[in-house]
């Protein structure tokens, strides 16, 4: 094949005067040739007569210093963005600590919504915070103390102002496998458990911190809808099965929470039947209460339905039950112990042998994953609700104040938390726009903590449990139901996948699972868009040689590890005419598989001695095949769309006149000098030479053995045939 840099020949042999090369990517550079060049330029003709020099790569270790000088220039940027935040850092607290006076000066009733506000979202999150402590398997006052630390943070840093953070089952969910005796700690005491516990959620703030230092808030878009709704409805799940031992009694120690699994008994009619009624009813009192008290005019408004429903749970166990009839149900104050003290530092001491370390390690980055994935959702949610332009910056700025609340959490014995859609959404829906509606929830937390523990030890266990059935039943996404019947295969199994792998293992597994399975589904159907329009042009010149018969193959789609067998199957290395031209403009070659399966089909047809020409290569492919391509074959590959030439009369596409033939991979092709066109007038006569001797047999070898040869099925078949029906390919060609 001649040098595509050097001058080409018109059909009649003439040479042009000025040829402009373009080449198929901006990494080979442009040139203009002249004819008549003076003895001064036969440099620059001796560097263009080496095209192959333009694929040559980098050596091989090269990348080691472009590797150090990128990670460096990383280090240096986020150092200098680091010490101007520190540098600014007085200057701008004390501009934000005025501006924000200054604007509740002059806008009272603001802060006063904002205000009251947080007060209401603080009074919904008790309940549920005692009752999340519960599921974590710590006491309440861990609970409480984490609302209030991660609300109070992440109201003045997070990146979304209004949005509310605390104790959440996401977290407590997986929290629990620490702390429960027959988890992956049941060789430590329950003390040292706890201190694992919070040293967990200080290494998770801290890789928290790291994911919004290296931006990885982006990640969330790898997430299918589908995984998300597994997620919600494996979380649904494992609250639910939480809540069960509301309903198991212990009478070998004084505290329910000091009573080992072994000791613990189940409610029953026969032998308990007062007391599982007695519990039955509050958790039935209770969600009736939250889920018709909100409808009732003017009052369900004023007063949080869940507040609500822990004062009459309270009042039916204490008076109704227990004075007048003389039953009890088990309440917080027998359960677990309850003090109202301040949080307090206490840096958690844990053993350093190897299993705790490990243990430590994987739990902090699970929690920090689920986390990370709630809390970005949760912000992707209120700005949906205020109808707010998403940011990544938010996002990874909520991952900042989530990771330092969390750290924060854990030095001061707290059991940590993420963002909370149902408080967060109420906020926002309450008119709150700023951060004082956030902060002031955990503020209101720890008053309530201080001057209300003697009430919150009263309140009935069962009361709780309906509170959190009532979270169960909204968090669970109803809509599954309607995928599994009527979705798509594929969306139902990952939703299945996705719940199975978070109630059996954790969430985070779970989430992993469903991006795995849904990206190997895209790849098997990715796999079925290649398709491409193939035709047969006769009496071609290319880079000034004639040839009585080119193939063209205009491919389209994505070329890739699991398309790479539909992109095989459009050439036939027996039947397919001297010379095949591959046309990428519709086309990008994704991995090296795609490198690898053009550099295959090159071979074939080199065997056989025919040759395969690339065109219109994107820059992306032609930097993919100059990376891993073998560099001397794509030196003789790689085409310019110019010097390919129709001889004879002009070719034209219209009606009748396209001399072109529509061709699958499996397609018949004349193999001997004969005339085609004899019974049709618009096709001309093809001369196709004949290959003699050794080389025929060894090509017809090669043409059968399954690898070579690769057949489609009939439905395949069928199908790119009506595709390829559709219209013929447009070539930009240069006329004689």
């Amino acid at each position: 094949m001649r040098d595509p840099h050097s001058m080409t020949k018109n059909p009649a042999g003439s040479q042009k005067e000025d040829v402009e090369v373009r080449l198929p990517s901006d990494e080979l550079p442009t040139h203009s040739v002249e004819s008549g060049d003076t003895q001064g330029d036969e440099a620059q003709h001796k560097e263009e007569e080496k095209p192959k020099n333009h694929h040559e790569r980098d050596p091989f270790w090269a990348f080691i210093p472009q590797v150090g000088r990128y990670a460096g220039n990383l280090v240096g940027h986020e150092l200098a963005a680091g010490a101007k935040a520190i540098t600014v850092f007085p200057s701008f607290s004390k501009e934000y600590i005025e501006g924000t006076w200054n604007f509740y000066r002059t806008n009272p009733k603001i802060l006063y919504n904002e205000v009251i506000s947080g007060f209401t979202v603080a009074i919904m999150q008790v309940p549920e915070s005692i009752a999340f402590s519960f599921v974590a398997g710590v006491p309440p006052l861990s609970g409480l103390h984490a609302t209030f630390w991660m609300a109070t943070i992440t109201g003045l840093m997070g990146g979304k102002p209004g949005m509310i953070s605390g104790a959440a089952g996401a977290l407590a969910v997986v929290v629990a496998d620490l702390t429960v005796d027959d988890g992956v700690l049941d060789y430590l005491a329950v003390d040292q458990r706890l201190n694992v516990l919070f040293m967990t959620m200080v290494v998770c703030g801290a890789f928290q911190i790291l994911f919004a230092w290296f931006r990885l808030a982006k990640l969330i878009r790898l997430i299918p809808e589908t995984g998300l709704i597994g997620f919600m409805d494996g979380l649904a799940i494992i609250i639910f099965m939480a809540q069960l031992p509301a309903f198991m009694k212990c009478t070998t120690q004084p505290l329910f929470v000091d009573c080992s699994v072994e000791d613990r008994q189940w409610l029953t009619f026969s032998e308990d039947t007062s007391q599982l009624i007695a519990t039955l009813f509050h958790v039935a009192i209770c969600m009736a209460i939250m889920k018709f008290y909100p409808k009732v005019p003017y009052v369900g408004r004023m007063v949080p339905s869940s507040l609500v429903a822990l004062l009459v749970g309270t009042f039916v166990e204490h008076v109704i039950f227990r004075k007048l009839l003389h039953i009890e149900t088990r309440t917080v104050e027998e359960t677990a112990e309850m003090s109202g003290d301040l949080p307090k530092f206490d840096w958690p001491q844990i053993p350093t042998d190897s299993d705790t370390v490990n243990t430590v390690l994987i739990y902090a980055v699970t929690l920090a994953a689920i986390g990370g994935v709630e809390s970005v959702l949760t912000l992707q949610a209120c700005n949906e609700i205020t109808d707010t332009v998403p940011k990544i910056s938010d996002s990874n700025q909520e991952l900042f104040a989530q990771g330092a609340a969390n750290l924060v959490c854990g030095i001061f014995r707290a059991m940590g938390g993420d963002a909370m859609i149902g408080q967060s959404t109420i906020n926002i829906m309450n008119g709150a726009r700023y951060r004082v509606s956030s902060t002031m929830s955990g503020v209101f937390m720890l008053l309530f903590v201080v001057g209300l523990s003697g009430f919150i030890e009263l309140l009935p266990i069962a009361t709780l449990t309906g509170v959190l059935f009532m979270v169960v039943l909204s968090t669970f996404q109803w809509k599954t139901f309607l995928i599994l019947r009527y979705g798509r295969l594929s969306d139902g199994a990952t939703i299945i996948i996705v719940t199975l792998m978070a109630v059996f293992l954790n969430l985070a597994v779970g989430i992993a699972a469903g991006i795995v399975f849904s990206a190997l589904v895209h790849a098997w159907d990715s796999a079925n868009h290649v398709d491409a329009d193939i035709v047969l042009r006769p009496d071609m010149i290319i880079n000034g040689e004639l040839y009585p018969l080119v193939k063209f193959v205009h491919v389209k789609g994505a070329i890739f590890f699991s398309s790479c067998s539909n992109f095989i199957n459009l050439f036939n290395v027996k039947e397919d005419p001297p010379v095949i031209v591959i046309d990428f403009k519709d086309a990008l070659i994704i991995d090296h598989s795609a490198v690898a399966a053009i550099q295959g089909i090159t071979h074939r047809f080199d065997k056989v001695g025919k040759r395969v020409l690339l065109i219109n290569l994107p820059q992306k492919s032609h930097g993919r095949l100059h990376r891993t391509g073998d560099h001397d074959v794509l030196s003789q590959q790689i085409t310019n769309p110019d010097e390919i030439q129709e001889s004879g009369r002009p070719f034209s596409t219209e009606g009748d006149d396209v001399p072109s033939t529509f061709l699958g991979g499996g397609a018949t092709l004349p193999t001997t000098t004969q005339d085609v066109g004899q019974d049709d007038e618009r096709f001309p006569i093809l001369h196709v030479p004949v290959v003699t001797g050794d080389e025929t047999n060894f090509g017809a070898e090669l043409a059968h053995l399954p690898l070579f040869d690769a057949q489609v099925d009939r439905v395949d078949d069928e199908l790119s045939s009506i595709a390829r029906d559709q219209g013929d390919l447009s070539i930009h060609e240069k006329r004689s």
